[in-house]
Parts: C-alpha cells; structure tokens; sequence
C-alpha cells in the first residue's frame, strides 16, 4: 500500500471535484445525494496500489470497505491443492470487503491483488457505520448489490477477458517492431476497438489510463527496451504479457522480472517469435518452455499476414480449436470434415489430437494443403501396410520400424515447438495410468507414442516410462484442447469412433481350437488384431461423454460400413466425412459464428495510436 492520504484537513475536507463526480457511478452510492458523498470522503483514506501488489488485509485494512476509483483487483482463493485462482474482478466502480463489515473476522479466504496500477478509498468500519446511520440509503444499496453478486455466483458468470496487454521486447532493437500497431489493426477489421500505447503516453495519470482503457476494448501497452521504466509500467498495467524477440537472437536466461503477485493475476507471459526469413522452422538459443520464462509461444514469420491474424484471434478469444478423434480408417474421415471446414472458411488457430486424428492434426500444423495431406495419408496406410512387420509377439504383434520410419520421412525431424501452428498429441501413460500431453520434443516419435496401440505396437518409453496410444485413456481429446487454451475460443471437435460392430456370437468363442477360429475369422468373428485395435480406442464412456460436452461445435460422422483396419475404403471414409460436416453446416450455419462474434467485438471499428 503506496501513498495512504486523508481528505480531512482540519475541519475541511479537500478532494478533487472529479473525485466527487466518479463516486456518482457507484453503486453503492447510488441516489445518495452530494451530502452524503461529501461525508464518506470525510472519513476516507485514500492509496494507491502498484499493478501486481498484494492489498494487505491486516491492521485497518482488516475491516473495512474498498471502493475501487481507478485500476481494478482480482479476488483469488486457494484449491485443493492450495493454487490461488482467480475467482472474481474487481473492476473501476465497484466495492470489496463489504462482508468484513457486516461480520469482522481476522482471517480472510482471499485474496485480493491489484491488477493493474489501482487507486482506491477505505472506509472503516466507524466511517461506514456514520454513513449509514445518516444516510440509510447507502444500506439498501449494499443489500441490491449482495443481492446481485449472490445471483450472478448462482448462474456462474463468466470471467471477464483480458483487455489491456503489455508487449515487451526481450533483446534490444524491437522497440519500433510494429507488432503491437499489426495486432491492433487485425482487431479493428474483427469489429475491435484497439488502442495502442507507448512511453509518449508515460507521463499520464492514472486516471487518464482508466478512462483511456474504458473507451476501448483492447489496449496495447508496447514497452520500449528490456527492463526501462516505461516497461515496467506496461508490465503492472498489462492483464495479460507478450514477450517480443527474434528468433534469430538468444532469449535471455533469467525470467522476467515481475511484480510480486503479477504472475498470479496475469499467468506466465507467452512469447511472440518473430522470424525475418518468413520460417518457423529456428527457435532462438535458450528456448525452453519450462524455465518459467513463458508458458507458450507463437511464431510471427515476416511475409505472413495469417500469423498476426491468429494471434489477433488469440487475444479476442476467437481462436479456433479443431480436436480429432482416434479411430484407424475411421479417421481418413477428418480429411473431409477438414474439407468442408476450410471451405465455410473456419480457421483453424491450434490444432490436438489422438492417434490418427493426431496424425492428421500434424499435418494441418505443418501448413500442408489439403491434398499433400490425403495423398500423404494415401501412400502411407493404402499404398502400403506399415502394420506389416510381424514379429514373435513378446512385447507385440509387429516391430514398429515400419510405423517410425513412415512418421519420420514424411514429418523428418522437426520438433512440436517449430510447428507454425499450435499443436499437441496425447499418448496414455502406463507406467502412472495417467494420460501424457505431448506439446514439446520429436513430432514424430509423440506421433508414435500415440499410434502405439496395446499390443499390436511395441509402447514407446519417455523418461522410464510406457507410451501407449492415447485411444486408451483419451480418445477425444477436448479437456486438454479447453484447458491449454485458457479460453482462447471455441473449440471443434471431430469424433469418429461411432458405435463399431465388434460381436461374436459363440458362446465359446475364446475356448475353441486354432483351426476353427482360422475358419471363422473367414465369416467375420474377430480377430486378435481387430480386438486389440478396438480396445485402443474405445476409452471410457463416460469419460468421452465428459469431453464431448465440452466443445463448441461436434462433427460425428457415423460411417455404418466402414470398420478400423478398412484402410482401402479411404476416399469412402473421406466422403462420408465431408457429407458429415456439410449436413453440419447447412443445418446450423457456418460453424461458431455465434461464439465468434461475441468478446470484444464493437459495431464501429477505429484504431487509435497514441505516439
């Protein structure tokens, strides 16, 4: 706490005339009068709050109430596991603390952080019981807003977006790199007011920073140069941070240096790489996603106006998710709902998925077209067999050399964290019968993990432990889609499982001799193969039921005559996936349009630059 002031000077009581105007727009002071306002600024104390610092609740802060002038808090309570969480927004104009006046307590369940540099009055509990008895009014108001907060909790009231973000430059030489004016621009033609701000606009007051923020739906704070003044004011102003640097430049080592509790309120930092020679296949000497220095990255390439236009969807809450199911000759499918998606011109801004639909989701991620894609898929599962290096079934049916030379020729030895576009893959641990996302290491070899199926595929190990195809555990993976987001968009899902006709009708079926079962396998019972491949991506039920919910949007084409180990009906497969995804489209529209056109978006698009 910065800055703590008083009104009272003497017998009188001084403020600022705005100061006076502003508490008008409270509602807790609504239809008061001036009177009544003049005696709360009376007994009030006023102080300022740096963005990222903790608003300590001991001493007189204990009990008392906050009315929140310019800034705004987050309020975070503690889980299970005693991670703080943020569970409300505290914006310009409204109270907290209101329930340490009706009930005083020494111990407070949360937490409250400045989000942004925030200026603030506190009440104390004489002050406020003054107020009330003079003016009864203000007790009325107080019991609305319970009231209020009460049904808004009940109906579970979104979290509101980020709308301030701060673009920092790590390496020296980026403070004129027009990123921040690109951003801004894409959100204006999305029907976005955006702002951008720079060290001209440093000298400002806080209050001009909250009237500034409030005329706009997004605001750029582009810092100057690593570590300035300006930048860290960008920093404590910012919901949410970019980092900027080249991709042909190191990354420094040490993490950023933020406010305390700035982390916290805003989450990690995510990094904006920019590459001049228009590649993303270099990342900069000291990547690494795991030193705390950012939690994801996007890869701008000079020369590709789609990489700002992605980020720009990031930052609206726009950006599209596309997950695909497993399913073996099922999943051709998703090449044809990909079809049908591209042509009612849906985006796709991350991309994730499960054995075969994590195949295809990788191709999508390395920006190849749609054709090289089928015909791809083509040479690899119907012009050849990689199923087809049996072995004595010690560990499984066949080697897998086959499987891993295919996913290396055609994917070669590019990492995920090169990917132009986000992309994971999730295998099933069994070593801790939990899943494993794959979002960094050898595209290939996290595509291999999740093909390998129980015992047709030998498991792939990571760190000592067993990767299994992610069919077993998670065939349909948009829980994890929804959680790395952090509700960056909507979220398509593509689930080809269907309801596959695996039955036998011998009661015997498992107990007869060899020969009999070689001459029923001829009739259609099924075989150790098709078993095994069926129980690779069944999952749960009830665990597919939970993602299925989870989504936007779901395409499900239902393929009756098309079974897992089917690899020659792949032009059929791909067909019934486009028809799936057209009868889609023209029964609810273009996918997501409703989500896409709520957020930030403004009926009257302007850009203003304040240099």
């Amino acid at each position: 706490m910065a800055f703590l002031s008083s009104f009272r000077i003497g017998q009188q009581t001084v403020y600022p005339e705005e100061l006076l105007e502003r508490l008008k727009s409270f509602a807790l002071l609504e239809d008061v009068g001036d009177v009544a306002l003049r005696n709360l600024l009376a007994e009030a104390n006023w102080f300022a709050l740096p963005g990222g610092t903790l608003l300590e609740r001991g001493g007189e802060n204990n009990a008392a109430l906050f009315l929140v002038i310019t800034g705004s808090l987050g309020v975070f309570v503690s889980d299970d596991q005693g991670q703080r969480h943020m569970v409300a927004h505290v914006p310009a104009g409204e109270t907290v603390g209101e329930m340490s006046l009706i009930q005083p307590s020494g111990n407070h369940s949360a937490q409250l952080v400045a989000l942004r540099d925030t200026e603030l009055l506190r009440i104390s509990p004489d002050g406020f019981e003054a107020l009330i008895g003079r003016h009864p009014r203000v007790m009325m108001n107080l019991m609305q807003m319970l009231v209020k907060r009460l049904k808004d909790a009940n109906r579970g009231r979104d979290k509101p977006r980020p709308r301030t973000f701060a673009i920092v430059p790590l390496q020296e030489g980026l403070a004129e790199a027009p990123i921040a004016h690109r951003l801004a621009q894409a959100l204006t033609e999305m029907g976005s007011r955006a702002a951008v701000l720079n060290i001209a606009a440093s000298e400002q007051t806080a209050e001009w920073f909250n009237t500034f923020e409030t005329t706009h739906d997004v605001v750029f704070y582009r810092g100057d140069a690593p570590e300035s003044s300006w930048t860290n004011q960008c920093l404590r102003q910012a919901d949410r941070i970019f980092l900027l640097a080249r991709a042909d430049r190191p990354l420094p080592v040490a993490p950023l240096d933020l406010p305390a509790f700035k982390a916290r309120a805003s989450g990690l930092p995510e990094l904006l790489l920019l590459h001049p020679d228009g590649a993303s296949a270099v990342l900069p000497e000291n990547f690494t996603t795991r030193a705390g220095l950012f939690c994801a990255h996007h890869h701008l390439r000079a020369g590709h106006a789609r990489d700002v236009a992605r980020v720009a969807r990031f930052i609206a809450g726009r950006a599209v998710g596309l997950v695909l199911a497993g399913g073996g000759a099922r999943g051709f499918a998703h090449i044809g709902i990909i079809r049908a998606l591209q042509e009612a011109g849906v985006p796709f801004d991350q991309l994730g998925g499960t054995s075969m639909g994590a195949i295809i989701a990788a191709g999508l991620a390395q920006e190849w077209p749609l054709e090289e894609l089928r015909e791809r898929m083509r040479a690899v599962f119907v012009s050849d067999n990689p199923l087809s290096d049996f072995t004595l079934p010690l560990i499984a049916l066949v080697r897998g050399k086959k499987v891993s030379a295919q996913l290396r020729h055609h994917f070669g030895e590019v990492c995920i964290e090169q990917l132009p576009l986000p992309f994971f893959a999730v295998s099933s641990d069994l070593t801790t019968g939990r899943i494993h996302i794959h979002r960094e290491g050898a595209l290939w070899r996290a595509l291999r993990a999740s093909v390998a199926l129980p015992g047709i595929l030998p498991p792939v190990t990571h760190h000592g432990h067993l990767l299994v195809d992610g069919g077993v555990m998670n065939n349909l993976p948009v829980d994890v889609m929804r959680e790395q987001s952090m509700d960056a968009g909507p979220i398509i899902a593509c689930d080809v499982t269907g309801e596959v006709d695996l039955q036998a009708q011998d009661a015997r079926y498992g107990e007869r001799p060899w020969w009999w079962l070689l001459g029923q396998r001829m009739r259609g019972t099924p075989s150790i193969v098709s078993i095994l491949m069926r129980s690779g991506t069944v999952g749960s039920e009830a665990q597919r039921r939970i993602v299925r919910e989870q989504c936007d949007f779901l395409i499900e084409p239902p393929m009756p005559d098309i079974g897992l180990r089917e690899w020659k009906k792949f032009d059929l497969a791909i067909q019934e996936g486009y028809d799936a995804a057209r009868a889609c489209i023209d029964k609810n529209g273009i996918p997501l349009t409703h989500v896409m056109s709520e957020g930030p978006g403004m009926p009257i698009p302007q850009t203003l630059i304040v240099t």
